[in-house]
């Protein structure tokens, strides 16, 4: 201190040396405060957010990442949001109400509905007149920080309310097979199956589309849907049936192939008899053809005549070569001559 401002605390006495001091630290901390107030709206904006800034209820510009300089409040105020890259999750409360919030319970034992009309909320009607049960959860980013900004309380109730009613339009254009697979004996199908992984596609479409209606309506949320995620299932009584027709679809299809093994069996049976039975008959037939071609071989040859000899001539050749083997087998042979004419008897082989 400089020699007249001690000569003036000495002047004031002990009580003013205390009011000066006090005043002067009121006075420091008041500047140090002022300067806080002039800092408090200068930080550091993360990698994964942005900041809207806001100055007397007005946007006044959107901060990326890095160092954010702002006026303090309330001239402007900083808006932390997060960045567009970020994906950000929602549930759909309506659907997990509907099942006591647990959804293992519905994807794994299947729901039951309720006499309560409130609790099966989450089950929707599909083309084919069934009923099927959904677990959702959509994934947006932000790509209008200022709208999102603006409609950051009603986001949520309004992409749930836009998210239900697609899915209502959706499911009641499908069939439950291409919902899920309900009849495993049909899942194979590459029709159905391509219509459950274009589901999901679907849906985030008919959200996306009517985000843009809201926003040529100047009500935009500042938000578009990148993915969604869901778990359909049936409810449990449901479930039992289609379970019930599987067991008896299969023991058709397992009979209907057992009947068919069976005809194979009985018709290679019935073709192999049938073979044999021709192959018997054709050779009977040949042994018998073969056999009278043998006995009358003789008299076709003399039919045929092309011996050059005359017809006595060929009998008497017949007879003699056929009388000798006949004399051979006979016993003893007898020559009786009666009335001139000699008659020749073969009493047959002697015992």
């Amino acid at each position: 201190m400089s020699d007249a401002t001690t000569d003036d605390l000495k002047e004031v006495g002990p009580w003013g040396q205390a009011v000066a001091i006090s005043f002067r630290f009121l006075l420091f901390g008041a500047v140090a405060i002022a300067i806080g107030w002039l800092v408090s709206n200068i930080r550091q904006v993360p990698a994964d957010s942005q900041a809207v800034i806001v100055r007397f209820g007005t946007v006044a510009r959107v901060q990326r990442p890095g160092l954010l300089l702002a006026w303090p409040k309330p001239i402007e105020q900083v808006v932390l949001i997060p960045g567009g890259a970020r994906q950000m999750q929602l549930s759909i409360d309506r659907f997990v109400d509907s099942a006591n919030g647990d959804d293992r319970y519905v994807s794994i034992l299947g729901y039951v509905p309720s006499d309560q009309a409130r609790l099966n909320s989450g089950f929707l009607l599909t083309g084919d007149s069934s009923v099927v049960h959904l677990v959702a959860q959509i994934y947006y980013q932000i790509t209008d920080p200022v709208a999102y900004v603006i409609a950051q309380d009603h986001v949520a109730p309004a992409l749930q309310r836009l998210f239900i009613a697609s899915t209502v339009d959706a499911v009641a254009g499908r069939d439950l097979d291409t919902i899920l697979v309900a009849r495993p004996e049909i899942a194979s199908r590459n029709e159905e199956a391509v219509h459950r992984e274009r589901l999901r596609a679907d849906l985030v479409n008919a959200v996306n589309q009517r985000l843009q209606a809201l926003a040529a309506q100047d009500a935009s949320l500042g938000v578009t849907v990148s993915r969604v995620d869901l778990v359909p299932s049936i409810p449990g009584g449901a479930k039992d049936a289609f379970d019930s027709v599987l067991v008896v679809t299969q023991e058709a299809e397992q009979g209907i192939a057992n009947a068919r093994t069976n005809a194979e069996q009985s018709m290679q049976e019935a073709n192999q008899m049938k073979d044999r039975i021709t192959t018997d008959a054709t050779a009977r037939a040949e042994e018998a053809v073969s056999n009278a071609t043998v006995a009358t071989a003789s008299i076709a040859a003399l039919g045929q005549n092309d011996t050059g000899m005359s017809r006595a001539m060929q009998m008497s050749r017949l007879y003699y070569d056929r009388i000798g083997p006949i004399v051979k087998k006979a016993g003893h042979v007898e020559i009786v001559a009666k009335d001139g004419i000699t008659r020749l008897l073969l009493p047959g082989a002697t015992p």
